[in-house]
C-alpha cells in the first residue's frame, strides 16, 4: 500500500474577509538567494555550533544527573536547598549558553512577577521546539510534560529538573490527576515553582491564537501571560502539522547568522469571581488580552 501523502491545506474560504490562514500549516518560501545563503553559512556555522551545542550538553547531563539524583520523580515535595539554586543559576546559566551556541539573540520586554503573585506562567504562542527558551528565562519553572519525555537519553534528565507535571496517555484518569497536581501547586502558597503552561496545547504558526485549553485556568488563581515573538526575516522555527520537518527546521536555524526571540511578561490577570466560576470566560479573556498584545 502506497503512503498517504498530507497536503497543505489552502487559504481557509470565507464569505467575511479577510479570511483566515491555517494556523498548523508552516508555509515558508525559500527564495534560491535564501537557500544559496543558507548553505554558505551553514557550511561554516553548522559545525561549528553542533560542537559547541555538544560540549554544553556534556556538562549539563552530569550537573543535571547530580540535581535530580535520589529525587523522586513524582516527589509530594518541591526541590530546596542547594538541588533548588543549582537547578535555577547553575542549569539556567548552561540553559542560556546552549540557546546561545545556537545563534539564539533574547529580547526580554516586561516584569515577571513571583509566585506568590502569580503561581501560573501562560506562555502563547507556542509555535516550535525551540520555545523552551522562555523556561530558562522564567527561572526554570515547573512545566507539564508527557512520561515518556523523561525517558528520552540526555534530554530526559533536563526535564526531571524542572520538576514537571507529568502527563500519561495510557492512564485514564491522567487528565483529572494532572489538573489536581497543577491546582495543589498553584496553591501553595510559594511552596512550589510557578507552574508554566503553554494553553494552546499544540503548536501553530503564529497567525493566531487557537482556544485556550482550560487547564491553567481551573484553579482560579492569578495568572501573568508571556507572549513569545520571532521577529526574523526568515521563519526558520514554526514547528506545526504541514511543514518543515524537525530535522529541516534545526538545520535552517543552524545556518543563520543569528535567530532572535521576543519574551514579554504581561501584567498578572487577576480572575473576577465570575471567571474563578467559569475557566473558559477565564482563559477566553486572558487569551484576548495575549492576541491584542
Amino acid at each position: 500500500m502506497p503512503p498517504l501523502r498530507v497536503f497543505t491545506l489552502p487559504r481557509q474560504q470565507s464569505l467575511l474577509l479577510p479570511a483566515v490562514i491555517n494556523p498548523f500549516v508552516q508555509d515558508t518560501k525559500l527564495s534560491k538567494a535564501a537557500i544559496t545563503k543558507c548553505v554558505l553559512l551553514g557550511i561554516f556555522l553548522v559545525p561549528i555550533r553542533a560542537v559547541l551545542v555538544s560540549l554544553v550538553l556534556m556538562v549539563t547531563w552530569p550537573v543535571a544527573f547530580i540535581i535530580t539524583f535520589n529525587h523522586p520523580v513524582k516527589g509530594a515535595e518541591p526541590m530546596t536547598g542547594w538541588r533548588r539554586i543549582m537547578c535555577r543559576r547553575v542549569m539556567a546559566a548552561l540553559g542560556r549558553a546552549y540557546y546561545f551556541c545556537m545563534g539564539f539573540r533574547v529580547v526580554i520586554k516586561g516584569r515577571q512577577v513571583d509566585s506568590s503573585e502569580a503561581p501560573i506562567l501562560a506562555v502563547a504562542p507556542h509555535s516550535t521546539f525551540f520555545d523552551g527558551i522562555v523556561c530558562i528565562v522564567a527561572g526554570m519553572p515547573s512545566t507539564v510534560s508527557r512520561l515518556e519525555n523523561l525517558a528520552t537519553p540526555i534530554f530526559g534528565r533536563l526535564v526531571r529538573c524542572l520538576q514537571p507535571v507529568l502527563v500519561s496517555r495510557k492512564d485514564p484518569d491522567s487528565r483529572k490527576n494532572t489538573i489536581q497536581e497543577i491546582e495543589s501547586r498553584a496553591k501553595s502558597l510559594g511552596h512550589w515553582p510557578q507552574v508554566l503552561i503553554f494553553p494552546e496545547g499544540t503548536c501553530t504558526n503564529r497567525s493566531c491564537l487557537i482556544t485556550f485549553k482550560q487547564g491553567a485556568f481551573i484553579p482560579g488563581v492569578p495568572v501573568q501571560p508571556v507572549v513569545m515573538r520571532y521577529p526574523n526575516k526568515l521563519d526558520t522555527v514554526s514547528w506545526t502539522w504541514q511543514g518543515f520537518s524537525s530535522k529541516t527546521l534545526l538545520l535552517l536555524t543552524l545556518s543563520q547568522l543569528y535567530t532572535t526571540v521576543e519574551i514579554e511578561f504581561l501584567p498578572t490577570h487577576i480572575p473576577t469571581e465570575e471567571e474563578k466560576k467559569c475557566p473558559p470566560l477565564f482563559a477566553s479573556r486572558v487569551r484576548d488580552k495575549m492576541a491584542n498584545r
